[in-house]
């Protein structure tokens, strides 16, 4: 077989294949820039303003929160139509949820003046306060207005055709470490990464929208009288479920910032995003294939194919462990040094903390396969409550840290818990479901 057929996209294995080779690409070029921006903050900034930006940006990536499960439920629903390209018969359930994205996205602008609360919680320092409260309101803006593409992104991810999105994001981190390097000569400090973040979301909302409209005649998508609005109430019961696992997975992201900034400060903040770089990246490389893989498994579940969804997703499952396996024993031995190289040994990372990162990407992968199963399979029980136990399951660890607050006990600590969760409950539910035991 040739590589053009191999990623052709008339096919549902090129399309697949198209769209985890782009998403390499794009997940390639996030990392390369996320590791261009540390030095460079670094260089200008000191370590305690890297620590106040990092808390920023991770606010900004929970307040996706927002969302509440509309996204992931509109790409499982989207799947029908747009694989046999009827924009006529989706416009409906398109149009209602364009217009809870919106309102979602107004929500969240709102939500940026709420940033003297969080400075509470997060212990920032008062010399900080003013340009943590400033940055969080533009950084909330920035989130929000990305909101009404959501539904041109769910579409083309339903119909796998996502990978025009992934190289134009990609070829727009370029341009964006351009502009922060830029801003910080101009002396604007944190506020020329921000102006980079606003470009990629700018370029990738365009994108999304020309990519739609050259799917088809993308009008019908905006059709009259569909009576969108009478599904807007349906939809929002529909989405709870799925609203779960973005609820609490921000909510583990928060507790998980509130015990690194209360037990270590900003500075802790700092440190923990640095030593677990590189297993978080493993992790997103990953996760890739459980993504790129939702649409065609959900089209297969779709046509009733039991057997053939069964064994792809068994074949995904065992090659993403295996490889986590590789990685884990890779980062064990790099990490280490990886870090000074990139802090000029800056950061002190202990050695102990790089075992818990390493077990973390293992257990992770595991059990985050397992779960995105149970979406394809529409198990509604383990969609809507397995996030909560896995939730629990985090809580009850981390305050492992507060009797020893030690990195690597909170390493540790996160490695543990996703197996102490939903893991269990979903392996369960799944193998009667595909095997019909029940």
């Amino acid at each position: 077989m040739s590589l053009a057929s191999f990623l052709d996209g008339k096919t549902r294995t090129g399309r697949f294949f198209r769209t985890l080779f782009t998403s390499f690409i794009h997940l390639g070029s996030a990392t390369l820039y996320s590791f261009l921006l540390i030095p460079l903050i670094l260089h200008f900034e000191s370590t305690e303003k890297l620590g106040l930006w990092l808390l920023v940006a991770q606010m900004g990536a929970y307040l996706t929160v927002v969302d509440a499960g509309l996204s992931a439920l509109s790409i499982r629903q989207f799947v029908g139509a747009a694989s046999e390209g009827d924009f006529f018969r989706l416009a409906p359930r398109f149009q209602a949820t364009l217009l809870i994205s919106s309102l979602q996205g107004l929500c969240i602008c709102l939500l940026g003046l709420s940033g003297g609360w969080w400075v509470n919680i997060f212990k920032i320092s008062a010399n900080m306060e003013n340009l943590f409260c400033q940055l969080f309101l533009v950084q909330c803006v920035c989130v929000g207005i990305s909101f009404p593409v959501r539904p041109f992104s769910s579409l083309l991810l339903a119909a796998q055709r996502f990978e025009t999105n992934y190289l134009a994001s990609s070829a727009s981190f370029g341009i964006a470490i351009f502009l922060a390097w830029w801003g910080f000569h101009q002396g604007w400090g944190l506020w020329s990464v921000l102006m980079g973040n606003f470009f990629q979301v700018i370029t990738s909302g365009l994108i999304s929208i020309l990519k739609v409209r050259s799917l088809g005649d993308w009008r019908l998508l905006f059709s009259r009288g569909t009576g969108a609005r009478r599904l807007v109430p349906g939809l929002l019961r529909e989405s709870t479920a799925f609203a779960n696992g973005p609820v609490f997975f921000v909510l583990g992201g928060l507790l998980q910032s509130t015990v690194l900034s209360r037990l270590f400060g900003l500075e802790g903040v700092a440190l923990w995003n640095v030593g677990a770089k590189i297993a978080t990246f493993f992790s997103q490389v990953l996760s890739k294939f459980y993504e790129s893989s939702f649409g065609g498994l959900s089209e297969l579940c779709e046509k009733g194919q039991g057997a053939q969804m069964r064994i792809r997703f068994l074949t995904i499952l065992m090659a993403t462990v295996a490889i986590s396996l590789l990685l884990a024993a890779f980062l064990i031995l790099g990490n280490g040094p990886f870090i000074d190289w990139w802090t000029r040994s800056v950061l002190a990372w202990p050695a102990q903390a790089t075992w818990g990162v390493a077990l973390w990407l293992i257990t992770t992968t595991l059990t985050k396969g397992v779960a995105e199963q149970t979406k394809v399979l529409l198990l509604w029980k383990q969609i809507r409550w397995g996030p909560l136990l896995d939730f629990m399951a985090l809580a009850a660890f981390l305050s492992a840290a507060f009797l020893n607050p030690k990195m690597p006990t909170y390493a540790l600590a996160l490695a543990l818990a996703p197996l102490g969760g939903s893991f269990a409950w979903n392996a369960r539910s799944l193998w009667l479901r595909m095997y019909n035991k029940r």
